[in-house]
């Protein structure tokens, strides 16, 4: 009787003229208080009632504790409603209600222990409407250091700086606010940043329910080259410490990935294409990005005078890895053949399996990284996720037949079937050989014709005729309606496939150019004369 008695009392203790609305919520809906973070959060459990959707985004929040024990110790209602305003309500999208800064008062022993819930009587209300949900479900949560942050956590790097994405739970509000260092372990190199860093201190002060810090940080007294890496993602750790009252506390944070940032947009549609047991990958270099690139390198106040192209290709669990080592000037390469045949001959089985598996696979991985050294020092690092485009034919090349050049189409990897009563386009963009180590680009060749699925399909055009008899690496798109198709190839004068190629390349226009960057100038300046450049294969 006493207990109701309360109720009734605490519940007219809000004077409102707004209109009540009943049954928003369920009596499913409960309670939970965590006293170690004073937060109290109220689980909304919806009776989807229609006329409840009337609320505006702004309403105002009342909640009144109710026990027996309060009660006799303290006069009601001598406890006021905590009240509180939030700004983004929704009735059909608001689950939870988290109340920060919320403590019972105590039971009036002496003892500091706090009252016993027996309900919560919680009002919603706006100018005009109001609901109210009688709660008498109560669960006290000590909140785990574990859950500080919602768990997605990306960290980026860059050659001087890194950055960590952290979204706050809120649950640890206490003790953030006591932070007193983050530590972080990268590739077994280990950071550490002090209270001096502002974004730490940003963290410590404004920790809360839900709220998004980018916390950006350069170990001090680390050179530019702190977090100039071999690889686009690296495994890493990281935890905060914190302090208070003589108490340590470690709270773990849980990276969701590490990646190291690079220039967005490096290549100007890049690809990797299979083509007679040879896996063959397209760069081309975007001349502002490869600028932007040689000024952030200028800043470690060193040039690069060695490089490494690294490809690696990933399906179904398995990997494989291509090299390709250059010197100084090699940075405008932008086609690279890797020939299983050209492997050592206790590895030409395995690189063909894994040929044959990329070719069934829907799921390619592709990663470019370009790696530039200052003699055995890496000074900068250009990372980029290309595309694998299945090639249409799995063997492809030309043969001229009188006036006439015939494209060989041997051997489909897809079930697509071209239809004939649709035009086909076949552009070709063929690059003719210029000495023993480069190519120029001599063009683009369209032929649009009804194709009919046959194995060989020709053009007359006397051009083409004349660069296919020499040696060539052609491009072929192909495009039947809204399906494109790529195919990447090249022969000898001959007419046959070359099979013991390793590393072929074009250099972009037929005068080749390269890129050369100093140490602290940031300027690039062209170098007319291809240096020799060394080849070396590393698998």
């Amino acid at each position: 009787m006493q207990l109701l008695f309360l109720f009734t009392l605490l519940a007219s203790s809000f004077d409102s003229d707004g209109r009540e609305i009943f049954t928003c919520y369920t009596y499913k809906t409960v309670a939970e208080y965590r006293p170690n973070i004073k937060q109290l959060q109220i689980l909304l459990d919806s009776s989807n009632n229609s006329a409840c959707s009337i609320f505006p985004a702004g309403v105002n929040i009342n909640v009144t504790i109710g026990s027996v024990d309060f009660a006799t110790i303290v006069p009601a209602p001598n406890f006021p409603p905590y009240s509180y305003t939030i700004t983004n309500f929704g009735y059909s999208n608001t689950s939870v209600l988290v109340i920060e800064g919320f403590s019972l008062p105590d039971d009036g022993t002496g003892t500091g222990d706090e009252i016993s819930i027996d309900y919560l009587l919680i009002e919603v209300y706006s100018y005009a409407e109001i609901t109210r949900i009688e709660i008498l479900e109560m669960q006290t949560i000590i909140s785990s250091l574990s859950e500080c942050f919602y768990a997605a956590m990306p960290v980026t790097l860059t050659q001087n700086y890194l950055t960590i994405q952290m979204n706050a739970t809120g649950l640890c509000r206490i003790q953030i606010s006591s932070l007193d260092s983050l530590h972080i372990t990268i590739d077994g190199n280990a950071y550490s940043f002090d209270m001096t860093n502002l974004p730490l201190q940003d963290l410590a002060t404004n920790y809360a329910h839900n709220k998004f810090f980018s916390i950006k940080l350069t170990p001090p007294g680390v050179t530019p080259l702190a977090f100039t890496t071999l690889k686009p993602n690296w495994d890493a750790t990281g935890y905060l410490i914190t302090k208070s009252g003589g108490i340590e506390t470690r709270i773990d944070l849980q990276f969701s990935s590490v990646k190291y940032t690079s220039i967005a947009g490096f290549y100007s549609n890049p690809f990797m294409a299979l083509n007679d047991g040879q896996f063959a990958f397209t760069t081309v270099p975007i001349f502002a990005k490869v600028y932007q690139l040689s000024v952030t390198m200028a800043q470690t106040g060193r040039s690069y005078n060695n490089m490494i192209f690294r490809f690696q290709v990933t399906t179904n669990g398995q990997s494989r890895t291509f090299d390709y080592h250059g010197m100084k000037y090699n940075i405008y390469i932008t086609k690279f053949l890797f020939s299983c045949s050209d492997m050592p001959s206790n590895e030409q089985e395995e690189c063909m399996k894994f040929y044959k598996l990329v070719q069934k696979s829907d799921n390619v991985v592709v990663t470019c990284s370009g790696l530039f050294y200052s003699n055995e020092t890496l000074i900068g690092a250009q990372h980029d996720t290309i595309p694998y485009k299945r090639q249409q034919w799995e063997r492809t090349f030309f043969i001229t037949e009188d006036d006439k050049t015939c494209m060989y189409l041997e051997s489909s990897n897809t079930k697509f079937t071209f239809d004939p009563t649709i035009q086909t386009t076949f552009s070709i963009s063929i690059a003719k050989r210029l000495n023993a180590t480069s190519y120029g680009v001599n063009g683009t060749f369209v032929f649009n014709t009804n194709y009919n699925n046959s194995d060989k399909v020709c053009f007359q055009n006397s051009t083409l005729q004349d660069l296919v008899e020499t040696d060539y690496i052609a491009t072929l798109v192909v495009t039947h309606g809204t399906n494109t198709f790529y195919n990447l190839f090249w022969g000898t004068k001959d007419g046959d496939i070359k099979k013991n190629m390793l590393t072929a390349y074009i250099i972009l226009g037929i005068g080749c150019f390269a890129a050369v960057v100093y140490s602290l100038s940031g300027f690039v300046r062209f170098q007319k004369q291809l240096k020799a450049m060394k080849k070396k294969k590393t698998v």
